[in-house]
C-alpha cells in the first residue's frame, strides 16, 4: 500500500512529527495551541507567535508536586507555530499534564499585558491540548480494516 498524501493545514503541520515517528525517533506527547475562534486572524497570529517565542525549543522548568519538571516543546513545523512535540522519558503523562497546566497559567500571566489584558477581561482565550502519538503508523483501509505487520506487507506487494 502506497503512502497517501493528505491535504489540509492540520495534516501539513503534523508532518514534522510524522517524519520523526516514521524515522524511529521518540515523541511522547504532542501539544496543540488553540486560540479562541472569536479572535481576529491578526490577533490569533500575534498570539501564536508570542507563545512560540516563549516555548519553542526552550527547556521550561516548572515545579510540580515539589519536584522539578522540565519539558522542551519542539515546533512540529517552523511555518506553523500551532503544533509542538516533546520526548519525556522521565515523566509520565501526569507530569506532562501538570507541567502543561502550569505553563498555560504562566503564558496567560506573561502575555496578558501585551494583549491589552485580553485574558483578564475575557476577550482572548487560548487552550493547550496535549495528546499522545501512536507508537507506530496504523493504516486503515477504506473498508475500515487495520493493516499492520505482515498483512500490510502483503497488501503493499499486491499494489
Amino acid at each position: 500500500m502506497a503512502h497517501i498524501n493528505m491535504e489540509g493545514e492540520q495534516i501539513f503541520a503534523l508532518n514534522g512529527v510524522n517524519q520523526i515517528v516514521r524515522g524511529g525517533g521518540k515523541v511522547t506527547h504532542i501539544l496543540k495551541v488553540e486560540v479562541a475562534r472569536h479572535v481576529s486572524a491578526e490577533t490569533a497570529d500575534r498570539l501564536q507567535t508570542a507563545i512560540y517565542n516563549h516555548i519553542a525549543n526552550v527547556a521550561i522548568k516548572i515545579i510540580g508536586n515539589g519536584k522539578p519538571i522540565t519539558v522542551t516543546w519542539t515546533p512540529a513545523e517552523a511555518a506553523y507555530p500551532t503544533y509542538y512535540h516533546c520526548y519525556s522519558a522521565t515523566f509520565n503523562d501526569g507530569g506532562v499534564l501538570h507541567h502543561t497546566q502550569a505553563l498555560l497559567r504562566q503564558l496567560v500571566d506573561r502575555l496578558d499585558p501585551d494583549f491589552n489584558n485580553g485574558f483578564t477581561n475575557g476577550k482572548l482565550g487560548v487552550a493547550l491540548l496535549v495528546s499522545k502519538p501512536l507508537g507506530r503508523e496504523v493504516y486503515i483501509d477504506s473498508g475500515g480494516f487495520i493493516l499492520l505487520g505482515a498483512k500490510r506487507k502483503r497488501e503493499e506487494a499486491n499494489t
